[in-house]
């Protein structure tokens, strides 16, 4: 009944307040002296909602002389009752000076950040930090978020590291900083659950945040053992604002981990196929055509011929690759292997068909005239068959052209 009668009080005292023509520097000295005076954490509630709801930046130093009380008695003890209503009261006040971008506020919000038990009063703090326009402590949440991403703790933990992982992904998506790329990356492609949000606010935020990531992502496809993150690289870069040379650049990168690598189980030979294909496609695409992969395809080429190392997939995808570049160098690897196919033809051999006719078709689409001797070849070979020397003299009227 006590409260009541307070809270009715206040409320006909904040009425007649604002029906008197006072500056905002004025309403702004009433509500400090207001805030000075009360004396229980919920009178100063009840005081401080009716700032926010002002939503003024006149109330900016209240809020911060409020926030400043709060961190320096800042406490994690106490019975429960006591921590979620300073828990509530800080987070109200984080907010608001979040909201109202008060930059000189960044301080004392970390202060909140470092120490705060709730996720939830965390959160806001980061929050609020990228709100502000915080940079100088970019490199401590992206400390933060390396961690989280390393998903150490219990589950209960995971739950609440799930919420700051999210706040920090928020504020480093709104800070835009470059070093902040990579930790976000392993945030998109972590452990978070998928209610959590993380991983899909992660990966909107990797579009933002930097315009050509390649430096990172190089990085990350060279250095990082797991084979899936490699192809995660791979495809974040391909989906970047990043120049042509420098996408065909990661492609490359890519390709040459996927043939450094000896896969040690069904998953890994998986994984390494993909990385591979992913790479030739990019490569197929793109309009840049970077010599440096052609002694990479060339390597596949061989090893399929040595050892059956490459499947039917992975050699179609090659010669699709190949005849997208026109220089000397991919031309006579693709004659080289034709006169491989044919030699095993004349000599009774068995040679795949589709790789057969994707080969061909492939040179032609290359264009280049040092595939013209072994198209010959194979046209007037006796042990190829009608179809595949209908496919050699489409590719020869290419060349002629």
């Amino acid at each position: 009944m006590k409260k009541r009668k307070l809270i009715i009080l206040w409320t006909i005292f904040i009425a007649v307040l604002f029906s008197l023509p006072v500056s905002a520097n004025e309403v702004s000295a009433v509500w400090t002296r207001l805030y000075k005076k009360a004396t229980s954490l919920s009178q100063k509630y009840n005081i401080m909602e009716n700032i926010v709801e002002q939503h003024s930046r006149d109330m900016i130093p209240v809020l911060e002389q409020a926030l400043q009380e709060q961190v320096a008695h800042f406490s994690n003890t106490g019975n429960t009752t006591t921590r979620m209503e300073n828990t509530k009261f800080t987070k109200l006040i984080v907010k608001e000076l979040g909201s109202l971008k008060d930059h000189e506020a960044a301080d004392l919000i970390w202060q909140v950040v470092e120490n705060a038990g709730d996720p939830f009063l965390k959160g806001e703090a980061i929050i609020a930090e990228g709100r502000v326009g915080a940079k100088k402590y970019v490199n401590k949440m992206d400390l933060m978020l390396r961690n989280l991403n390393l998903n150490f703790g219990t589950i209960q933990n995971q739950r609440n590291n799930e919420i700051v992982a999210y706040a920090l992904v928020m504020a480093l998506e709104r800070l835009k900083q470059p070093e902040s790329y990579t930790p976000l990356f392993f945030a998109a492609n972590g452990w978070y659950s998928r209610q959590s949000g993380v991983k899909e606010k992660a990966q909107a935020a990797l579009l933002t945040i930097v315009d050509d990531p390649t430096q990172q992502l190089g990085k990350i496809i060279t250095d990082t053992k797991e084979y899936n993150l490699k192809l995660a690289a791979l495809t974040a870069g391909e989906n970047s604002k990043a120049s042509p040379e420098n996408k065909a650049s990661l492609a490359v990168m890519a390709l040459d981990q996927g043939l450094s690598h000896s896969p040690q189980n069904v998953m890994e030979k998986t994984q390494l196929k993909s990385l591979r294909l992913e790479a030739l496609k990019i490569l197929e695409n793109g309009s840049a055509k970077p010599e440096t992969a052609v002694p990479l395809m060339k390597s596949i080429i061989i090893g399929y011929q040595t050892e059956r190392l490459f499947d039917e997939d992975e050699m179609l995808q090659l010669f699709e690759t190949l005849g997208t570049y026109s220089s000397d160098a991919s031309a006579k690897i693709m004659a080289s292997f034709l006169s491989y196919l044919t030699d095993r033809k004349e000599s009774g051999g068995t040679v795949p068909f589709r790789i057969s006719k994707a080969l061909i078709i492939a040179m032609g689409n290359n264009g280049n005239k040092l595939c013209f001797e072994e198209l010959t070849r194979a046209q007037y070979s006796d042990s190829w068959e009608n179809s595949i020397k209908r496919e050699v003299k489409n590719a020869l009227g290419k060349l002629k052209k």
